[in-house]
């Protein structure tokens, strides 16, 4: 067994304590989950199909923060935690399918970067109960439209010639640690980084397929690290949270078994639209 294998397995054991922990306090706080908003029913539909479609590049902080703003299901400051603990067990069952084939990227740069991720998102964990409601809504809103401009970049970048590297030196490594550690900071703030990371890694020279495989499993590495002060402290929703290890979960099970085509210019249209959806919807408020 691959080195990388090792590590797509550990990280799928703590995607599954952390869903036991997750589903262990909604039954101990039963009073809580049965007055938060939302029907378990529909929300556990809803993230299967985010993260059906997140196994193949798509965002699932985008249409969760469109789910969670639209039904209105709770206050602005449970939105950081909710997204991430939404993600944690269906994340790690996406990296630990991506991380099954041969080689799919190099230890010299997921290791570092797994690393760097860990600790900014640890930082950014802190910073999430500081602010206040209406600057992380403006927070995340400018963000947004930032990593609209970026897929804007990717999307060009897309029709040349794509790169053709597994792994990264010199400079280039050097922008990846950093860069990662910047992504699981404003992770922890509920901003989606994603697209910004598959660009980012593009622009490196990154194949597209190891570019895809890196940005989601440093995807499930980051809300990791910054996941037990917001479960411990109760940071966010719990249906929604609960609704994701379950229906979640299945999603990526069954986007990850799923042989699906989608051209990446129309991945990328669908992609855009739906940033565009979210930053008007958090503008708006």
């Amino acid at each position: 067994m691959s080195f990388q294998k090792i590590i797509g397995t550990a990280l799928l054991l703590t995607g599954a304590v952390f869903g036991i922990v997750i589903l262990a306090g909604a039954l101990k706080d039963r009073r809580l989950f049965r007055e938060e908003k939302g029907r378990p029913g529909a929300l556990c539909l809803a993230e299967a199909a985010v993260y059906f479609l997140a196994t193949m590049g798509f965002s699932d902080m985008l249409p969760n923060t469109l789910l969670y703003r639209h039904f209105r299901l709770d206050e602005d400051r449970k939105l950081p935690g909710t997204l991430i603990a939404s993600a944690l067990t269906p994340g790690s069952v996406i990296a630990f399918s991506l991380l099954q084939a041969d080689d799919p990227v190099s230890l010299k740069v997921l290791v570092p970067c797994g690393i760097s991720i860990a600790l900014g998102a640890a930082a950014g964990s802190r910073l999430v109960g500081r602010l206040e409601g209406a600057r992380l809504r403006r927070f995340m809103g400018w963000a947004l439209v930032a990593s609209m401009a970026v897929l804007v970049v990717r999307i060009v970048i897309s029709r040349g010639t794509p790169g053709t590297l597994t792994g990264l030196s010199g400079i280039r490594l050097v922008l990846a640690v950093v860069f990662a550690f910047f992504w699981g900071g404003v992770n922890m703030l509920g901003v989606p980084m994603k697209a910004a990371g598959t660009a980012m890694f593009l622009l490196l020279g990154m194949s597209p397929l190891t570019a895809l495989t890196l940005v989601l499993v440093l995807g499930c590495i980051g809300p990791f690290s910054g996941a037990v002060p917001i479960l411990k402290e109760g940071r966010y929703h719990r249906r929604m949270a609960c609704a994701g290890v379950l229906g979640g979960s299945l999603g990526a099970v069954l986007g990850s078994m799923a042989a699906l085509s989608v051209s990446a210019a129309a991945l990328n249209i669908i992609l855009l639209a739906v940033m565009l959806a979210a930053a008007v919807s958090v503008f708006r408020e």
